[in-house]
């Protein structure tokens, strides 16, 4: 059985990351364990909670209950339901600690997380629990955007500099899993300009293509100083249903993801990031 925590506070964009995991791990029976944390972040003053947008306020454990009743109750509704446990769990310590106590004590495999909003020219006014999550909790995390829409995994991109040689077994583990097992390949080297890949690069490149000799997939390179518009460019010509990436490649998800430029991207609001830990294959 695969334990899977889902972070909640009862939104939309939460309630769409319970439904698009429901439907990609719908052949693999799992123990959801969804979570509510009394704080966002570490060291957060009482009053920060309050200005949080999107968020039904829940602000004592008998209206948390309640709110857990009425999830519990819709997802039971559901025809994708399938024959899963679903677990609520409340917990008064910040969302990270809160995360990292039911990965340790639950065994957790993967925690998936309904994405926040989008950040403007690099900046944001606060911190992204995704970010947070990745970067100090040593587990596998689904970042689910709000309006993703489970279409099966015909097409996963994956972004690579090809100077992690842990990158294909990782990757080999995770596409030998039932969902991903009829997904094709297609690998993405950014840059912000033309240069020849050192040898140690080359050589992993090589190593990527052995472990997948025998698995439909493409090597791909972009070269644009905006790492965002190549992710954006590069989900559309492939039509990519999902980005997977090292979690330890920090230096791309702060582009991509945590902090991009620019504005309005399309797979910001669309396409769901798999961020892998290696603890977890």
């Amino acid at each position: 059985m695969k334990n899977v925590l889902i972070l909640t506070d009862f939104s939309k964009k939460s309630w769409n990351s319970i439904e698009y995991v429901l439907e990609l791990l719908q052949n693999t029976q799992c123990s959801f364990h969804l979570l509510h944390a009394g704080k966002r972040y570490e060291n957060e003053i009482e009053d920060e909670i309050h200005d949080q947008l999107e968020l039904v306020k829940v602000y004592s454990k008998r209206d948390s209950k309640r709110a857990f009743d009425k999830l519990i109750q819709k997802i039971n509704l559901l025809s994708i339901k399938g024959d899963h446990t679903f677990i609520p769990i409340i917990d008064d310590n910040n969302i990270v600690e809160a995360t990292r106590n039911q990965v340790r004590n639950k065994k957790i495999d993967l925690i998936v997380i309904g994405a926040d909003d989008m950040t403007i020219n690099g900046k944001k006014n606060k911190k992204s629990i995704s970010e947070e999550v990745i970067t100090k909790v040593k587990c596998s995390v689904l970042i689910v955007p709000e309006d993703a829409c489970f279409n099966r995994l015909n097409e996963i991109g994956f972004p690579t500099d090809y100077t992690n040689f842990y990158e294909g077994k990782l990757l080999q583990d995770l596409t030998n899993r039932d969902c991903y097992s009829n997904s094709s390949i297609r690998f993405l080297y950014l840059s912000k300009e033309i240069y020849k890949l050192s040898k140690e690069q080359t050589w992993n490149k090589e190593t990527l293509h052995d472990y997948f000799i025998n698995k439909n997939h493409s090597f791909n390179s972009k070269v644009n100083k905006n790492l965002e518009e190549s992710i954006e460019e590069f989900i559309k010509e492939k039509k990519v249903n999902i980005i997977v990436l090292a979690a330890k490649n920090l230096n791309l998800l702060e582009q991509i993801l945590f902090r991009p430029k620019k504005e309005n991207l399309e797979y910001y609001s669309k396409t769901p990031f798999l961020a892998m830990h290696q603890s977890n294959f």
